[in-house]
């Protein structure tokens, strides 16, 4: 069964609109007012210039060194309502979470997706989305790289750092507490796109239909949206001080915020995993509590890694093996005249660390929901192809989710454009995502590919492909 996520994520990027020639035409503004009592006694006011500014809920408070701070993409998502925590604003959806919520390809260092959903049915389409851009320098105070350093310099003066020398911000720069609206249609298509600026932050919703009942629906749900005043302590009340029970989970948007990404690729957390080794014919890993036998007539291979030239790609290539492990990469022994090996096979295993991914992974038997978004989060980390189908099975107590698709082939004795069959084996072991990547030119070939014992510590042995297969 095709992963629902996934197949949205795909059907997302091949809409037939483009967002930035349909907002070309401006109409007007869509106030929604929430006057905010001034976070100090200090903060500038005049007539002229209201003082509607809330401090910041403050990410340092009680934190020590080094913890996340409170992230552009925190907030709250029901069925039906999303709250954003960060920015201190909430409204109900014009669709369903359930059924239409999709994953998004990580963003660019300073821009953030906090919400994605879309949907298709019968000859219409739409899709409802919520991003954030950070600050310009000199007006970044409040961005989580900041405050992390702020508590990092305050940590290392020994608790007497006396605070940021930075020029302060007029109010009402700050805090807008309401949306700017723009509608434009070409043809038979729509957008409307809301904006407002938040602590220096530029927020947007754009929703992009060919259904007016959508856009009709989705614009009156933005005229009721709430402003809220976030707290330092990092809750949400009303502009009279009542506190925002906020509905739903919480929820970080349809990708790894933007904030860990950058935080991966500075300290590359992968680096740090152990590598183990191959001795007599027997990869172990004791770091990992891991041994694996390699298949009878297979060899340790040269690892493949072709990065991407375009900066996107390069980005999310980067994050990818910033946050894993390649451990292994085996296939069958080459003729002794030294001929291409016949099958074309291929055994690559790592080690993903799920944390740095910001990666959910199933539970239970039961947890179809988890592996959909597993698979999705795969197919946008690039390296991984296409995911068909998914499935989960257990095995002697051991949770494994199995993914079978397609993927690129990168060799370069391969023909360009070509593409491998795929089986993927995952299991979470000892805090760390353990994949076996299985590939072959064609389907017979991958069926064909041999299988051998696992051991992970505290498990009784596994024999790759029957057991995984559910055989056993």
């Amino acid at each position: 069964m095709s992963s629902p996520s996934a197949v949205a994520a795909r059907s997302l990027r091949q809409l037939p609109i483009c967002a930035c020639a349909l907002v070309l035409a401006f109409c007007g503004a869509t106030m929604l007012h929430a006057q905010c009592p001034p976070s100090d006694n200090n903060s500038p006011s005049s007539d002229n210039i209201p003082s509607i500014i809330v401090k910041r809920p403050d990410a340092t408070a009680k934190k020590p060194p080094g913890e996340e701070p409170l992230l552009p993409e925190a907030g709250f998502l029901s069925n039906t309502h999303y709250t954003s925590q960060f920015f201190g604003f909430g409204f109900d959806l014009p669709l369903t979470v359930e059924g239409h919520q999709i994953m998004m390809p990580i963003m660019p260092p300073k821009e953030h997706v906090l919400l994605a959903l879309q949907y298709e049915k019968g000859g219409h389409h739409g899709s409802f989305m919520v991003t954030a851009t950070d600050p310009r320098p000199g007006f970044d105070a409040d961005i989580p790289e900041k405050q992390q350093e702020q508590l990092q310099r305050w940590a290392d003066a020994g608790n007497n750092f006396p605070g940021q020398n930075q020029i302060p911000v007029p109010s009402f720069m700050l805090r807008s507490n309401h949306f700017h609206s723009a509608v434009h249609h070409h043809g038979g298509n729509y957008a409307a796109q809301y904006w407002a600026g938040i602590d220096n932050y530029m927020v947007k919703v754009m929703i992009i239909t060919s259904d007016q009942d959508f856009l009709r629906k989705a614009r009156n749900l933005m005229g009721q949206a709430q402003f809220y005043c976030p707290l330092e302590d990092g809750t949400l009340v009303t502009k009279d001080g009542t506190p925002v029970t906020a509905e739903g989970e919480p929820y970080y948007g349809p990708t790894v915020p933007t904030f860990r990404v950058n935080a991966a690729l500075r300290d590359a957390p992968g680096k740090d995993i152990p590598p183990g080794g191959v001795t007599g014919g027997v990869y172990s890993n004791p770091e990992l509590g891991l041994t694996y036998d390699l298949p009878p007539g297979w060899e340790v291979a040269k690892e493949q890694s072709d990065p991407p030239i375009e900066a996107s790609r390069l980005r999310v290539y980067q994050f990818l093996h910033a946050c894993s492990r390649t451990l292994l990469q085996i296939e069958p022994q080459r003729a002794p005249n030294g001929k291409e090996k016949a099958s074309g096979a291929t055994i690559i295993l790592q080690a993903l660390d799920p944390n740095c991914l910001s990666m959910r992974t199933a539970v239970s038997l039961t947890d179809k929901r988890t592996t959909d978004e597993v698979a999705a989060s795969l197919e946008q980390l690039g390296e991984f192809g296409e995911i068909a189908s998914d499935q989960l099975e257990s095995i002697h107590g051991q949770l494994f989710m199995i993914f079978r698709g397609t993927r690129p082939a990168s060799e370069p004795t391969q023909q360009l454009g070509q593409r491998l069959s795929q089986e993927i084996f995952l299991t979470r072991h000892n805090k760390m995502l353990l994949m076996w990547s299985l590939l072959a030119p064609k389907a017979d070939a991958l069926a064909a590919i041999p299988g051998s014992k696992i051991v992970l510590e505290g498990s009784p042995p596994m024999e790759l492909r029957t057991s995984l297969n559910g055989k056993q």
